[in-house]
């Protein structure tokens, strides 16, 4: 039987048998589970035909590689080759027969060089001119023969065995705590063929190179766009000698070199604050930085000062200034909370809520009032729990404990991410468990069980209640419920029969039992979208598409649950005799996959009480979602639409609300006619738009000069008339 064999990451190899298929991917489900950078929900698969080994992408974000080349079929593999998903390595341990090339007519060579990288899809590198300037601050950045190239060689402190051997590891972001050992020649970028690959827009994709030749690791950049810093100093393109604690920046991204004897480090300690922190205002941020340099630089004058009276050599300067700037507690405090928000971001995969909360706990510690800490602090826990909950969820529902299920699910709160996750969740446990909950109901009300149908009834109607108007389950005002016998003036009965059943169950267990009311639960509530929505869209993408596998998936889509969606095109894909099919939904696949991606980015800026940042990711999920939901985009409202407008509007109205409190109504305004060209169904946002289109005209009543014009255009409405008066007013007063 055929072995593959995986590398990890972190240097580790495992073996796994394929025996058929194995699904590989990131999302629990796969036969075979790879978590880290770079790996799609269903990345790929392996399987075995005719004796032959296959590997076949599954449509993955960063494709999948056999030395160098990617793929685009299903492709033979031979025992030494190399394939690259994200950041792991495969490798065929034995039971691959000799092939000349790709399955269904593919006749490529093995040893054939890898396309130029025109041929591979890339995005283009995100500039960082403040990575150049940082390195600059004290003139040109150093060039290979400076002091930084002529540093002297020196050996590691201990002996690169495997397991203890020299590492660079991730310090800050997605990377932090994860370690890429250095075996030879390792190349650092964005993409394929790069070992250490950082999936970062300011990462050219060939952007470094750090090499291990005996006892000395050194590295060097390879022209990169943004270019690598080396202790804050610029690297040329000659190599240049590393020594244990040296840290390496590739573009934004911070690693530190470490070798077996070197002390842990918690990632990004030693590192300077970003500016332009959430919380703080640049200028804010680059205040106190000088103050700290400035502190620094006065504490090693000192050092310097008291050295030459002593006649004692000094130490290299960069090592106390390093040291200095990490023991201010303002930029430690700063260091945390980045680490904080870092872990705590889904932009990347699963935010490990654990690691985060653990390094706000440590940013509190150091400064209790710090109230993006506090903030962050209680997002943290409520997203903790909400996960946990989640995640219980979900095992009881495959082990049919479906009311443990419902019960885990109504204890997360609508301000979770995980909430509509949770709501299409609780919708299939509903389902199934209230059809059998009912049943039992009848059958007990029925032969007069009252102890038994009291408590099974019970947990039908919790959920059948959350659809029921207010008036079928209570009397009206001035009336009192009367569940036996003839109705008298002013008496009520519900009209359901079931229900009045129940309450008479109640009454014959317990005479003096308080008066039964439905439990509130918006995990269970109905949606606005009633069953004729759900069938006019089946028919709709029944009409569209001729394959059943992609209604399905559209009806998933229309409702939310995009990764079941993206699985069930999947399967499509994998099908041979459904090649017709195959084109379309790999185009589906892309879309699906855009809009659940830019709505969680969205999703994820409103979390951080920052609407404004939401806009752009929101706006090209609507112009997607169209596209994908045609003629019925508007009228029929998809799960991701629905959410984007009423989100936002909420969002846009508490920021806008926050500056409004702080008497900075400009900018309070400017925020709610965000929120306002996504929704206008909100309440609260009509009334904060019409007081910001009064005091547009109030402005405009008393303005004397174009400044004044400014701030009314601030204030107006799309809609209101202001802007065409503060136009004719400009034309008159001769503004530019």
């Amino acid at each position: 039987m055929a072995i593959l064999v995986v590398r990890h990451p972190d240097g580790t190899e495992h073996e796994h048998e394929i025996a058929g298929e194995l699904k590989i991917g990131r999302q629990q489900g796969n036969d075979l589970v790879l978590t880290e950078g770079g790996v799609s929900r269903q990345h790929a698969r392996v399987y075995v035909e005719g004796g032959t080994v296959y590997v076949e992408d599954g449509g993955s974000q960063n494709g999948t590689f056999i030395d160098g080349q990617r793929i685009d079929g299903p492709t033979a593999l031979m025992p030494g080759s190399q394939v690259l998903l994200g950041d792991y390595e495969l490798k065929l341990k034995g039971g691959a027969k000799r092939s000349s090339g790709r399955k269904a007519a593919v006749d490529t060579a093995v040893d054939e060089e890898p396309p130029a990288l025109a041929d591979v899809p890339v995005r283009g590198t995100r500039a960082m001119p403040s990575i150049r300037a940082k390195a600059t601050a004290n003139g040109a950045p150093k060039p290979p023969g400076s002091a930084l190239a002529k540093r002297p060689s020196r050996a590691m402190s201990a002996p690169a065995t495997p397991g203890s051997g020299p590492v660079l590891k991730g310090m800050t972001g997605p990377w932090a705590g994860k370690s890429y050992p250095i075996s030879g020649m390792v190349l650092v970028g964005r993409a394929p063929p790069a070992v250490v690959m950082l999936d970062d827009d300011s990462v050219s994709r060939k952007h470094a190179e750090v090499e291990r030749a005996g006892n000395v690791v050194r590295a060097r950049d390879l022209g990169s766009a943004n270019g690598t810093l080396l202790n804050g100093e610029l690297l040329g393109q000659e190599f240049v000698d590393l020594q244990a604690g040296d840290v390496l920046q590739f573009g934004v991204v911070e690693m530190a070199y470490e070798t077996a004897d070197t002390p842990a480090r918690r990632p990004g300690a030693g590192i300077p604050a970003r500016r332009g922190g959430r919380g703080e205002p640049e200028a804010a941020n680059g205040r106190r930085n000088l103050l700290v340099v400035a502190g620094g630089a006065m504490a090693l004058l000192a050092v310097v000062a008291v050295v030459k009276v002593s006649g004692i050599t000094t130490a290299p300067t960069t090592t106390a200034a390093t040291q200095t700037a990490a023991l201010d507690p303002a930029s430690e405090v700063q260091e945390l909370l980045s680490e904080c928000r870092s872990y705590a971001s889904n932009e990347m995969g699963q935010p490990d809520w654990s690691r985060a909360e653990a390094a706000c706990e440590k940013a509190l510690d150091q400064e209790p009032i710090n109230a993006e800490a506090n903030t962050l602090i209680r997002r943290i826990k409520l997203e903790k729990e909400a996960f946990e909950n989640f995640e219980f969820a979900k095992k009881s529902v495959e082990l049919n404990r479906e009311k443990e299920a419902l019960v885990a699910l109504r204890k997360i709160p609508k301000e979770s991410e995980y909430f509509r996750r949770a709501k299409a969740k609780a919708r299939e446990s509903a389902d199934r468990f209230v059809s059998r909950a009912k049943d039992d109901c009848k059958r007990y009300l029925g032969n007069s069980q009252w102890s038994a149908a009291v408590p099974r009834c019970q947990d039908y109607m919790e959920v059948w209640c959350q659809k029921q108007n207010r008036e079928d389950l209570s009397p009206p005002l001035g009336q009192t419920l009367r569940l036996e016998g003839g109705l008298r003036r002013n008496e009520w009965r519900p009209k359901d029969a079931m229900f009045v059943k129940f309450l008479v169950a109640r009454n014959k267990l317990d005479r003096n039992a308080a008066p039964w009311t439905c439990p509130v639960s918006d995990i269970l509530a109905a949606d606005e979208s009633g069953p004729d929505q759900a069938s006019e869209v089946r028919a709709m993408m029944n009409s569209r598409y001729s394959a059943k596998l992609m209604q399905a998936a559209m009806m998933d889509y229309w409702a939310g649950r995009g990764s079941e969606a993206l699985a069930t095109l999947q399967k499509l894909r994998s099908k041979v005799d459904s090649a017709q099919y195959h084109a379309p939904a790999d185009e589906l696949m892309r879309d699906v996959s855009n809009v659940d991606q830019l709505f969680k980015t969205g999703e994820s800026a409103l979390s951080r009480e920052d609407p404004e940042k939401a806009v752009a990711p929101f706006k090209e999920a609507l112009a997607t979602d169209k596209r994908l939901m045609g003629e019925l985009a508007e009228t029929h409202l998809s799960f991701y639409r629905k959410n984007i407008f009423q989100d936002m509007a909420q969002a846009a109205f508490l920021r806008g609300k926050h500056f409004a409190d702080r008497e900075d109504r400009r900018r309070g305004c400017r925020i709610w006619k965000l929120g306002f060209d996504f929704y206008k169904g909100n309440t609260d946002l009509n009334r904060t738009v019409a007081f910001c289109s009064t005091l547009a005209q109030q402005v405009l009543n008393d303005a004397s000069g174009c400044s004044d014009l400014a701030a009314a255009e601030d204030y107006a409405v799309p809609g209101d008339g202001i802007a065409e008066l503060v136009a004719a007013k400009k034309q008159e007063l001769k503004c530019r």
